[in-house]
């Protein structure tokens, strides 16, 4: 895709919602909405429907919506085949980064801003820190971010596998 998609995540999905806010590309999740919501707002704001709903991604593709069934357990699987369809890219940028629990833009702020809402061990252990301009949530790289890079790591070795899988099905097929 030559823009950057956006996406409506399916109920069961809620972690993959989290994990593309992460990434920095605008999700849409909410718990309420139902099939026919998740199709019409995609049609509406041109959204990637993200599902693991069989039934959904029929009915998503028989409305010309690109649709991408996920039946894979694991979060880097999900996220190297997203990656696969759509091109999204596999790692955080800092300056694109959306807040996972709201999907809004978060800001960097200074170390003083946060000194009395976060636990005061993160105050002193942390020197850079974003909060989100919605909810006020505060985020900083924590011991967490091993984890998130580890999931990365593999979501794009598996992406990689892909592709070389589709490779060399178009050279012998």
């Amino acid at each position: 895709m030559s823009i950057e998609p956006r996406f409506i995540v399916d109920t069961m999905l809620g972690n993959v919602a989290r994990w593309l806010r992460i990434l920095g590309y605008d999700t849409l999740y909410r718990r309420d909405l139902k099939d026919w919501d998740i199709i019409r707002i995609a049609k509406r704001e041109d959204r990637v429907v993200v599902t693991s709903d069989k039934s959904l991604h029929r009915k998503a593709l028989l409305n010309g919506l690109l649709s991408i069934y996920i039946d894979n357990p694991d979060i880097s699987g999900k996220l190297a085949y997203i990656a696969y369809i759509t091109g999204i890219r596999l790692y955080v940028d800092l300056g694109r980064t959306k807040c996972p629990v709201c999907n809004t833009d978060l800001v960097k702020v200074s170390k003083n801003n946060v000194e009395n809402k976060v636990p005061r061990g993160v105050y002193r252990m942390y020197s850079d820190f974003w909060m989100c301009r919605k909810c006020g949530k505060i985020y900083w790289i924590g011991g967490h971010w091993v984890k998130i890079e580890e999931v990365l790591k593999n979501a794009r070795r598996i992406l990689e596998e892909y592709r070389l899988t589709r490779a060399k099905g178009a050279v012998t097929g």
